[in-house]
């Protein structure tokens, strides 16, 4: 338990210092000022969102970085319906190599249609 209690430390450290350091934003080449995006941003970046592991636990931004879950690196070109269909049924359309049922399939329950609609503004800057 208390390696367990280290990692997730370390883990939101990184996540912190990266941040601080203006580090890894590759959310917008437009940057855009959009504030549903930097809502989107920020709830993707929480280590956890409504009692689940966060976005950024499991995902990178960066291209070819697989953490537990697929880069999310150019995911807007797989347009705003997918993205969507992703957070509310993420088992729907699972990317190949990754296991079904991995990621949690209430977000759609738990996250405000506000909430999904900004981390989908979010991720649709993702190019």
């Amino acid at each position: 338990m208390k390696k367990m209690a280290f990692l997730v430390l370390i883990l939101v450290l990184t996540v912190a210092l990266v941040a601080a350091c203006g580090g890894g934003d590759k959310s917008s080449s437009s940057g855009s000022t959009d504030p549903d995006v930097a809502a989107g941003k920020a709830l993707f970046e929480q280590t956890t969102l409504e009692g689940n592991a966060g976005c950024v636990t499991c995902h990178s931004v960066e291209p070819g970085k697989t953490v537990v879950g697929p880069s999310l690196a150019g995911i807007a070109s797989k347009g705003e319906e997918f993205i969507r269909e992703s957070i509310i049924n993420p088992d729907a359309d699972v990317t190949e190599g990754f296991p079904a049922g991995t990621m949690p399939p209430d977000y759609g329950e738990k996250l405000s249609d506000e909430q999904i609609n900004q981390l989908v503004k979010y991720l649709m800057t993702l190019k």
